[in-house]
């Protein structure tokens, strides 16, 4: 699992942390997860295109690599559906971060 990728995906948790304060509803665990599993599966399928087994034993390993702090910094905090839509549609690691949680 690189640095980067790790970079990438603490950025957005916290982006999901701090973006939406004050609207929408307590981010549940499920929705936590689905932000961290879709910033790791567009940066790793950019590095790993074709490669899907590879794809998604990282997301495994990430995911289990984030999750004390997932849970520490994103799941109860504030998120609206807007930010999960954009999570969903973003086609970048980068657009989730800068632009799903303002």
């Amino acid at each position: 699992m690189s640095r980067s990728l790790l970079r990438r995906v603490s950025t957005a948790i916290v982006a999901a942390a701090f973006g939406a304060m004050g609207c929408g509803h307590p981010a549940s665990e499920a929705e936590c997860e689905e932000i961290v599993e879709r910033v790791a599966r567009l940066e790793l399928e950019k590095k790993n295109p074709g490669n899907a087994q590879a794809v998604a034993d990282e997301i495994e390993a990430t995911k289990k690599s984030v999750r004390e702090s997932m849970l520490k910094e994103c799941v109860g905090r504030r998120i609206t559906e807007k930010a999960m839509t954009c999570v969903r549609n973003a086609k970048t690691s980068k657009e989730v971060v800068e632009d799903c949680f303002d």
